[in-house]
């Protein structure tokens, strides 16, 4: 590549004006850029100004005298428009950027009552001065909103577009040196409508601006008319003319007609370019780009969503309005794929803002909402729960009363990480801005809070009639204002923010609106501007020392996108690769200095920079210097033409085969809340599970699928090549109204065929029903079952999981069937079961023998069990995974179960513990585990020091018990469910405490008092999916999975050498639907695949990489090699959905093979569960050690094979095989050399 080092020193002329750099001080003669285009060009770099004073806080406010900024926003009770005080309309928008072409950022500020202003910066760096006069900009009589600065005609200056209500948008003209001309209507502009805000970008890529125009809606002067404003018209009803503006018809669910007060309609506005006359016009494309429905918007934010190069629209609205996420198809349209795209939204969305968060070098989006950021606000703000149901279970996508943080993970469906990054509560938010303030390297976040008055008081109820003949903010204006604190948040990495508002000096208390950002004093940190009611818009001064290394950017487009809008910039330093877009018009009716930031933490040089601009011309420049501002322009040659991606190819895909999608588990709808209304969350929506086995003897395997009440399992049988048919079997349909959960085969009567046992579970029927009674039935050797009901003791308990192995030797599988909940009395304990098997013919028989093993028929709530020899003796133990407890284990003294937890060093880590596997993670020989658990991206969080707990007991003296959760705020305890909940389940509550405000003050004990203390108490301090690395004799150090692992509740864990590297890798089945109501679906992951990398470690995949895209409820995952590749398929059960079947591609199995070993054992134990193998490899680091089990992880059972990694270079030299028998003989194999398999049989 030849250099582009510019040969001159650029000039103010040669450079446009909102470019010119603050001083003509040149250091750039040592510029070594490349490029992979001929004739791009970079100026020679800028030194950035010294940073400002020393200070206690990163930030410092000015006060108005000091920053020449006296303009204020007030609320005017005068004003015939202050019934628009209400929503986003209330304060005005900022704009920053240089308006008169001094190379100085000025500021634009709107008003509702007040006329916009023009503020010019001086020569004293942060000291402005009012030149609206000068400017020629007049807006009287109009109340204005969303200001957006932008170079609209490409003549180098900045113009001003202007939103205003009810009165046509303004477009103000620059003529380079600050005087403005309004040539809205000329340019086609001059939009008469409820107009909120303005963004702009190449949506076409013909290389000028497009116009996204954001609406909001109406408020009607006299509030609702006394007569409803609809008419029946030919049988169909319509709003009334003169109404159109205000309501709209909408069909509600069951069809149901109700008019409501409506948005307005979202405007694309397509620049065509210059008219025979040579004036540049736009054009509305709504229609035919897809642009529909009638919303009430907050925020809009071009966002590359699905990285395909092309910008997308993503839309936030208030209410009960969906969020829009407008996909751009290329062709000039877009498609709303919300519900596609996203898990679910914010209820009431507010600002919006992208960066990359996470460091994974794509662009995130943060959307607010309003959620409480302390106990109080959020009890005196939830509602009446009963009213707002519906809608929380029937939204789609889901709409939930928090920030969502959508994490891009590069495949185009999104996850949201809010919870995870301890960013889902702000307060009632109106501006997001995310900028690294600190210069550390990572992006921190900004919040704006508070309102003109707190509309949202759970105590003032009003209906639809108390609007009649006066407006929402007639009402209100009585009432006080809703100051609360702005919110900073300081990004430590990895996802992990921490709350500095205070010490940043960020912590302002009022009715902060919009925010904007720029490099105000040209010191390279970003300044904060930022607009409040009632009080002067006030100006943040950036105080990061000068050791905190920077570097700015500033980019010239080519053509009619002289801002570079939409162009993205990767800047390395230090290894780390940090991405922005040229996008000023985020968060709140605001616009950004056009100027990117990037703090470099202590790398004073700089890798390299990478551009792409957004008609696709891509350059690359390296070996920069920090403390630099570098000017970028684009080439003027010919872009490429834009074509979709190639994605790259990923390790697994989807089976897409229709006998595959054929195997479904349907869930029949169950309300588990009409007898418990405050339970956490359904038990009636916890399967289904899996098992695999060959059950017709033709060396392949086959599958059966758990049913739900109202529908059979179904066995699914393998006739080659992965092709599996569904077989009915009469013996299943006989039992359809049990609720099935997990499910193992073994040989039960050792006559030499797998049998099938299936747990009854559920709440569908009250405790004791026989409809619990588990379910053994007999293979006849064909794939035919037959029930055996006498096998089997009468046991009515609502069950889990069922394991099992030889745990007494001789000969036989018995069984360990978890206890999962007492129906109606959840959280009671149920009865868990140790059943020996003592069949001595073809008759199968089980005996009880739970009251043999002191602790195990009461071990808890249990989720999940795995037979395993945790302390290496050669005696299968049992590890019970339990809900409100520990991971608890017992130990095989010889045949006989000894509860052991207390000294393995698991005891005080109690979980929602759902799924465990085994392996040998860390070499030593012993087997390690994982298992599976809530995660942290819920709203529940738990630690030692501060525990989630649960209440059980009679709490209002009905006689009824009830549940309680709690939770901690300092070290406080309060109730987690709100007033309108709990009152709902204890009459007794609303009698005594009335109002939503008591119920928020009253702290636990002040509700319910001496009644906790006699009450079942249940905690969980531990909420991440974990290791278990095992230290010998069973005892374990526990840590915690990467990241990605905790996104999600997960639920089947499956540990494998999948990758075939020689370490065992870890895929974990994801999401859980059965939350309750406000907690709403936990659906942020997508099930995830983790890369062993030795002693206990692993590093997440990305579904860009992995292929694993689950976004359903994944609950048992299992492996089978369903086309007899050599290498396994994996298998994921998900509730209410088809079964997910996923095969490796063949291009990511090439330099590491697979090893695989089957066991064939003796009738009663066919393919010898219990059994330990080791396999020793010369191309491994490592031995690699597993076990053959009948249940693990989650509900699950995978085929009796063990797939081994022998790395990339495969050996051709024999293999040792070591397997340690369930009756505890050893024996030692060596592998024919270049075999890739081995079948073993017991001596």
């Amino acid at each position: 590549m030849r250099s582009i080092l510019s040969s001159k020193i650029p000039t103010m002329r040669s450079i446009p004006r909102f470019l010119a750099p603050p001083s003509l001080l040149l250091l750039g003669a040592v510029l070594h850029p490349v490029s992979s285009l001929p004739g791009a060009e970079v100026s020679a770099a800028l030194p950035l100004q010294n940073a400002g004073p020393a200070a206690k806080t990163l930030f410092t406010a000015l006060s108005p005298e000091e920053s020449g900024i006296n303009f204020v926003n007030p609320i005017d009770t005068t004003h015939p428009l202050k019934r628009i005080y209400l929503g986003a309309f209330a304060c005005g928008g900022i704009g920053v950027g240089d308006l008169n072409g001094d190379g100085r950022p000025d500021l634009f500020l709107t008003g509702g009552s007040p006329e916009n202003r023009v503020y010019l910066q001086t020569e004293e760096p942060l000291r402005f001065i009012d030149a609206t006069a000068q400017s020629g900009i007049k807006a009287a009589g109009t109340w204005s909103s969303g200001p957006t600065l932008v170079d609209i005609d490409a003549d180098g200056d900045l113009d001003i577009h202007v939103c205003n209500y009810d009165a046509p948008n303004h477009l103000w003209i620059n003529d380079g040196e600050g005087k403005f001309t309004e040539k809205a209507e000329a340019y086609g502009l001059a939009i008469s409508d409820a107009s909120l805000t303005a963004t702009f970008c190449d949506y076409d890529l013909d290389g000028d601006l497009d116009c996204f125009l954001l609406t909001r809606d109406f408020k009607r002067a006299g509030g609702r008319p006394k007569e409803h404003p609809v008419e029946l018209v030919n049988n169909k009803w319509r709003i009334k003319p003169g109404f159109e503006k205000y309501y709209d018809i909408v069909t509600r669910a069951g069809g149901k007609q109700v008019y409501i007060n409506a948005g307005r309609q979202d405007i694309l506005l397509r620049n065509e370019g210059p008219d025979a006359r040579g004036q540049t016009r736009f054009s509305d494309v709504s229609a035919s780009a897809g642009i529909s429905g009638r919303d009430r918007g907050n925020s809009v934010t071009w966002w590359d969503f699905d990285n395909d190069g092309l910008p997308d629209i993503y839309v936030g609205n208030d209410f009960k309005d969906a969020d829009r996420l407008y996909r751009n198809n290329g062709n000039g349209t877009f498609t709303d794929v919300i519900r596609q795209a996203a898990p679910h939204t914010p209820w009431f969305s507010m600002g919006a803002d992208i960066a990359d968060l996470d460091g994974d070098g794509r662009t995130d989006l943060l959307v607010a909402d309003m959620a409480g950021t302390n106990h109080y606000r959020s009890k005196t703000t939830m509602g009446e729960i009963t009213s707002i149901r519906p809608f929380l279970l029937s939204a789609v996508p889901r709409q939930y009363m928090h920030n969502v943080l959508y994490l891009n993970n590069g495949v185009g469906k999104l996850a949201d990480g809010a919870f995870q990054a301890g960013l889902a509560n702000s307060d009632w938010t109106w501006a997001v801005k995310l900028q690294d303030f600190d210069l550390n390297g990572h992006v921190d976040a900004y919040f704006t809070n508070g309102v003109s008055r707190s509309f949202n008081n759970s105590d003032d109820q009003r209906s639809a009639s108390d609007h009649i003949g006066q407006t929402e903010w007639d009402y209100y204006e009585s009432h006080p204002p809703r100051k609360e604190e702005n919110l900073a948040f300081a990004n430590r990495g990895n996802l992990n923010f921490e709350n500095v508002s205070k010490s940043w000096g960020l912590d302002h208390l009022g009715m902060s609106y919009s925010a904007a950002t720029g490099d105000l004093d040209g010191d390279g940190d970003v300044e904060l501007i930022v607009a409040s009611l009632d009080e002067s818009v006030r100006v943040y001064r950036n105080n990061t020392p000068a050791s905190s290394q920077r570097a700015s950017i500033r980019l010239e487009g080519a053509a009619g996108n002289r801002l570079g809008l939409g162009a993205n910039v990767w800047v390395q330093s230090g290894g780390r690769l940090q991405r922005q877009v040229v996008q000023p018009a985020t968060g709140f009716l605001s616009s950004n200095q056009p100027k990117l930031h990037f703090g470099l933490g202590d790398d004073t040089q700089i890798e390299h920079i990478t551009v792409k601009w957004q008609r696709g011309h891509v350059q690359r420049i390296e070996n920069l210097r920090a403390g630099q501002t570098y000017h970028i322009k684009e080439p003027s040659t010919q872009p490429p033409r834009w074509a979709r991606p190639v994605r790259k190819p990923t390790r697994y895909a989807p089976i897409t085969s229709p006998s595959l999608r054929s195997i479904a588990h349907r869930e029949t709808p169950h309300d588990d809340f009409s007898k418990q209304p405050l339970l956490p969350y359904k038990h009636s929506q916890l399967g289904p599970g899996m098992a695999w086995s060959d059950l017709d003897g033709d060396g392949d395997a086959d599958c059966y699928l758990s049913g739900s009440a109202g529908h059979p399992g179904i066995l699914s049988v393998n006739e080659g090549n992965g092709l599996l048919r569904n077989i009915k079997n009469l013996e299943f349909t006989r039992h359809a109204e049990r609720e099935d959960l997990g499910a193992i085969f073994f040989d039960a009567n050792s006559d030499g065929t797998n049998d099938l046992y299936v747990v009854s579970g559920g709440v569908e029927c009250p405790a004791g029903s026989p409809q619990l009674r588990d379910r053994l039935y007999l293979n006849d050797g064909k794939g035919q079952f037959t029930h055996a009901p006498n096998a089997l003791p009468d046991l009515r308990d609502s069950g889990s999981c069922v394991v099992g192995a030889d745990y007494d030797r001789d000969g036989d599988i018995d069984l360990f069937i978890g206890g999962r909940v007492v129906p109606g009395a959840y959280p009671a304990t149920p009865q868990s079961r140790l059943l020996r098997n003592d069949s001595k013919g073809p008759a199968p028989t089980f005996s009880d023998q739970t009251a043999s093993v002191d602790g195990l028929g009461q071990a808890g709530l249990v989720s999940g069990a795995l037979w395993s020899d945790a302390n290496g003796d050669g005696w299968v133990d049992l590890l019970v995974c339990c809900e409100w407890g520990p991971v608890t284990i017992f130990l095989n003294r010889k045949g006989k179960l000894v509860e052991s937890t207390a000294g393995s060093g698991l005891a005080t880590y109690l979980g929602w513990w759902k799924g465990i596997a085994a392996s040998d993670l860390d070499g030593d020989g012993d087997l390690d585990y994982v298992v599976s658990n809530q995660g942290t991206n819920t709203p529940y969080k738990a630690s030692k020091e501060k525990p989630e707990l649960l209440f059980y007991g009679d709490f209002d003296g009905s006689g009824k018990k009830r549940i309680v959760e709690a939770k901690f705020e300092g070290k406080t305890c309060y109730p987690r469910r709100g007033f309108s909940c709990s009152s709902g389940a204890m009459p007794a509550l609303r009698s005594r405490l009335k109002t939503f405000e008591n119920f928020a003050r009253s702290t636990l004990g002040d509700l319910y008092g001496d009644v906790l203390s006699g009450s079942l108490r249940l905690e969980a301090n531990t909420l991440e999916s974990c290791v278990l690395l095992n230290n010998g004799n069973a005892r374990f150090s526990i840590t915690k999975l990467p990241r990605a692992a905790q996104f999600s509740p997960s639920q089947g864990v499956l540990l494998s050498d999948l990758d075939g590297d020689g370490l065992t890798d870890c895929v974990l089945a994801q999401n859980f639907f059965g939350a309750q109501p406000e907690i709403g679906l936990l659906d942020s992951g997508l099930s995830v695949f983790l890369h062993g990398r030795g002693s206990g470690r692993f590093l997440a995949a990305g579904p860009d990489k992995s292929g694993i895209r689950i976004a359903g409820a994944a609950t048992a995952l299992t492996t089978a090699d369903l086309n007899l590749d050599g290498r396994p398929e994996l298998a994921f059960a998900v509730n209410n959905s088809p079964a997910m079947f996923l095969s490796e591609l063949p291009v990511s199995n090439q330099s590491h093979k697979l090893f695989e070993v089957r066991l064939r054992g003796k009738p009663g134990n066919l393919v010898s569960v219990g059994a330990r193998i080791t396999l020793s490899s010369p191309t491994t680091s490592q031995s690699q050690t597993s076990e053959i089990t009948a249940g693990s992880g989650y509900l699950g059972q995978s085929e009796a094979a063990r797939w081994f990694g022998l790395g990339p270079a495969a050996p051709e030299t024999p293999i040792s095989v070591t397997v340690r028998w369930p009756d505890g003989s050893s024996t030692i194999t060596r592998t024919v050399a270049g075999d890739r398999k081995v079948l073993i049989q017991q001596p």
